[in-house]
């Protein structure tokens, strides 16, 4: 077990999660007024019976369900959640339970943090992109008009249980997923994380690397929770690339890949301007190339999926990017203009 007490609200990871979060509810469960489980059409299904198989203490509850995928962080979703509360009896009292992938966390932390002005929030992360980065730091979004995360808050949850085994409810594909994110944790810490990315032969094997990931991210939140100083805005690496390519290509396309993707575009605009070395810049695209197939980016105009981007400059020619020093080195933020981006985004449909 690996427990972590943050800005953001107390982590526990780990196979006895579910048995902790127990003691929890047995301890607190008097002081809600109503329970109310947000989760998804596929958790639902797969994880649900898992969850309550753990718990004895949280007595009654309420599950409000919403369709799986992206199409869910929407204004209209929210809005027809909050209503959905109130016919479930939720008041100020009550006790939110976001149970599912990180599409799940993201409108339950924006859902907590504004009925009523605020009710209590745990965080159950079913997915691998959700254990190691979308639950992890107090962040939630929605999108509006495509662009990823417009609308949202910082907000702390009463706790984050991470259960490991609800992985073994994903498929490969989406297991790949979050290793998206892993790998990013990895190039920043360059500690022994990164060199266990790079050596990782299948993906049975990646539960051993979640309490690592996640120890990442706590260490660059905690530094700078409100993207202040600028060491949280380093975990935005990959990031503008790849929510250009999703707003380009919707929904096809995982947030893993796109990920993927914008890791490997944005190192070679590190590498163009002299900030990464070409031998950590080719271990990171064998790494990629091993596990994701290159995405179809000749016909798309990246640079109109980064017009609601927020890390675009006032200067409409430049974007900001957060781009890779190397392994342990972190990252710097960048000003990359339309041309640098166009030429490193050629390197990759060609390569």
């Amino acid at each position: 077990m690996s427990n972590w007490n943050t800005f953001f609200g107390p982590i526990t990871a780990g196979e006895s999660s579910l048995k902790f979060l127990d003691i929890w509810f047995s301890k607190n469960r008097i002081n809600y007024s109503k329970v109310i489980i947000l989760t998804d059409s596929n958790v639902y299904q797969s994880c649900m019976s898992i969850f309550f198989g753990e718990l004895n203490n949280i007595g009654e509850t309420a599950v409000i369900e919403v369709e799986a995928g992206e199409e869910s962080k929407s204004l209209q979703i929210l809005s027809e959640l909050q209503l959905a509360m109130l016919d479930n009896g939720a008041d100020r009292n009550s006790l939110l339970i976001s149970l599912g992938g990180g599409v799940v966390s993201d409108i339950g932390g924006l859902l907590s943090s504004t009925f009523m002005r605020g009710i209590d929030h745990l965080i159950i992360p079913t997915t691998l992109l959700a254990m190691v980065d979308a639950a992890i730091g107090g962040k939630n979004g929605i999108n509006i008009k495509g662009f990823k995360n417009l609308l949202g808050t910082f907000s702390s949850s009463k706790g984050v249980y991470i259960y490991p085994e609800f992985i073994n409810t994903q498929a490969d594909g989406d297991i790949i997923s979050g290793f998206a994110e892993m790998i990013k944790h990895g190039m920043l810490s360059g500690s022994s994380l990164w060199n266990e990315c790079l050596e990782l032969r299948s993906m049975s094997d990646v539960k051993k690397l979640i309490t690592k990931a996640i120890g990442v991210k706590i260490d660059i939140v905690q530094k700078d929770h409100f993207e202040k100083n600028g060491e949280r805005v380093f975990l935005n690496l990959g990031h503008t690339i790849a929510h250009a390519i999703e707003y380009i290509q919707g929904h096809n396309v995982s947030h893993g890949n796109a990920v993927a993707a914008g890791l490997f575009i944005e190192s070679e605009i590190a590498f163009d301007k002299g900030l990464l070395d070409k031998r950590d810049l080719k271990k990171l695209q064998v790494l990629i190339d091993k596990w994701w197939s290159r995405l179809k980016l000749a016909n798309d105009d990246l640079l109109e999926g980064m017009f609601g981007d927020k890390k675009k400059s006032s200067n409409s020619k430049d974007y900001h990017f957060s781009l890779w020093l190397g392994p342990g080195k972190g990252a710097r933020l960048e000003k990359v203009s339309e041309k640098e981006i166009k030429k490193a985004q050629e390197r990759y449909d060609k390569d």
